[in-house]
């Protein structure tokens, strides 16, 4: 079989794993002025919660079976859940401004909703080829 008779799904041109991308490099530059004793505390946690996000996704969407992406967009929905935390603690700790804190809480609900319309639609799709 040549590699072209594969076809390959590709996460890039998925909509929530493109605001996911978004979000990361929004964290990653207002968490660029984070405490320096926050590098390896605060900061990196959120950064590799925020990174998760869009990993998870990219992993479950090259997945053969609906149920093994669904656990994947679950994993991605429990990252952008632990960066919504992240988000309040570097607000309570004035290392992001209420405005910061406020837009990027507004794009991590709007990818946490999506995922779970993801997730919906997959179900469905997974009863469905039980069903047949």
């Amino acid at each position: 079989m040549e590699q072209n008779d594969i076809n390959i799904k590709d996460f890039k041109t998925l909509k929530v794993w493109q605001k996911a991308r978004e979000l990361t490099q929004d964290i990653y530059k207002v968490s660029a002025n984070f405490p320096a004793f926050e590098t390896y505390a605060t900061k990196s946690q959120i950064i590799r919660a925020v990174a998760s996000i869009g990993a998870n996704i990219a992993e479950g969407n090259g997945q053969l079976y609906k149920k093994k992406q669904i656990n994947f967009l679950n994993n991605a929905l429990g990252s952008a859940s632990e960066t919504r935390h992240w988000l309040v603690i570097a607000a309570d700790n004035g290392y992001i401004s209420k405005e910061d804190y406020t837009v990027l809480e507004q794009k991590t609900i709007e990818i946490i909703k999506m995922l779970i319309g993801c997730i919906r639609k997959l179900q469905e799709q997974a009863e469905d080829e039980e069903i047949a």
